[in-house]
């Protein structure tokens, strides 16, 4: 009997799994030339949308050579993509907050471990706050992301150190300056769930990490898929609604989809690796960003369904939503070896 039930529930896991292959190799398949694209040079990453203006922030870092450290913002029109402004910074730019509130767009220094303000209204830089201290080991950390806590003013950084090692900065957006660091978490991505007053990190080791958003505090940790030792997570979205997280993962195959309460695998969602996730609510879809694929993919939230692949010449990295729900942005960078231009592409969700 019990052979029989094993059996069973074995047949019943592989034909779930055939019927989710299949509805991928089913979505509809479209093209970047479909949309609209605006060429930015090299260097592009993360991006912020500004309602007031109807504009967009992309930060970019043109050069890594060692005498070429200045970094530049473009200020894009949203519908057309037309390039406003050209804003250089002092350092290098990768990861994008926007503070719209108070007209502060937080930009991450990588390769410095700092994290600039601008000001969104004048391209002015405000000031940098350094958070590495490269003179000291365990303090040493290149900045990966940052996001905001508007609710408890509170900015995360997370740092990425050297092997098991990184570094969670927890800024002050009031006082403009760092009041806790948490060491040896190893955090990458965050998302944020201001009206649950939690803040969620996920690891380069698999798993996800719950803050208090009140006290910044740890509450707790745990790995999400024990049995794979590969995973790499890079970011992760919420469906608050329904509590649940979805976790692109770079170094694995598919979307990850995670009962936020608990950490609880509860599907796998069969797309290539990931960079980027995003979830919009209003249309229950999750985007998901496949560098090396050179695909982007949106799926039916209501039953993990990969709905259209959109195929692209670059390798799409971040995504930024618009706050009506029906443009969705994505920067796509290329290959180094090749002359091309980074770009940013603009899908109108309307048109699914």
């Amino acid at each position: 009997m019990l052979i029989k039930k094993i059996t069973k529930r074995t047949l019943l896991s592989l034909a779930v799994s055939q019927l989710l292959l299949s509805s991928y190799g089913m979505a509809k398949a479209m093209n970047e030339m479909d949309f609209k694209t605006q060429p930015l040079g090299h260097g592009v990453y993360e991006m912020a949308y500004v309602k007031e203006r109807n504009a967009l922030f992309a930060a970019s870092s043109p050069s890594f050579d060692e005498d070429k450290r200045a970094g530049m913002v473009f200020e894009l029109a949203a519908d057309t993509l037309r390039i406003d402004k050209k804003i250089p910074t002092n350092r290098r730019v990768f990861s994008a907050a926007l503070d719209e509130e108070s007209h502060i767009l937080y930009l991450g220094n990588a390769l410095d471990g700092s994290v600039t303000l601008l000001d969104s209204r004048t391209g002015k830089e405000l000031r940098t706050l350094q958070l590495s201290d490269d003179a000291v080991a365990e303090k040493k950390a290149h900045v990966r992301e940052v996001v905001l806590d508007k609710k408890h003013h509170r900015l995360y950084v997370s740092g990425i150190g050297g092997k098991d090692k990184g570094l969670l900065w927890v800024v002050d957006t009031q006082k403009q300056q760092v009041i806790k660091t948490l060491d040896n978490m190893e955090p990458v991505g965050f998302a944020v769930d201001e009206a649950g007053n939690k803040v969620y990190a996920v690891t380069g080791k698999g798993e996800i990490m719950t803050l208090d958003g009140i006290s910044s505090d740890l509450i707790s940790k745990v790995k999400v898929d024990p049995a794979e030792t590969n995973h790499y997570f890079l970011n992760i979205a919420l469906n608050t609604r329904e509590g649940l997280g979805y976790i692109a993962d770079t170094n694995t195959r598919d979307v990850l989809v995670v009962q936020m309460d608990s950490g609880k695998l509860l599907h796998r969602i069969p797309t290539p690796n990931s960079i980027a996730v995003l979830f919009n609510a209003t249309r229950s879809e999750i985007y998901v960003t496949h560098r090396n694929a050179r695909q982007i993919s949106i799926i039916d939230a209501s039953n993990y369904q990969v709905k259209h692949t959109i195929d692209t010449s670059g390798m799409p990295n971040s995504l930024v939503l618009t706050p009506d729900a029906s443009t969705l942005y994505v920067s796509v960078k290329q290959d180094e070896k090749t002359n091309k231009d980074d770009y940013v592409l603009k899908i109108d969700l309307n048109q699914f």
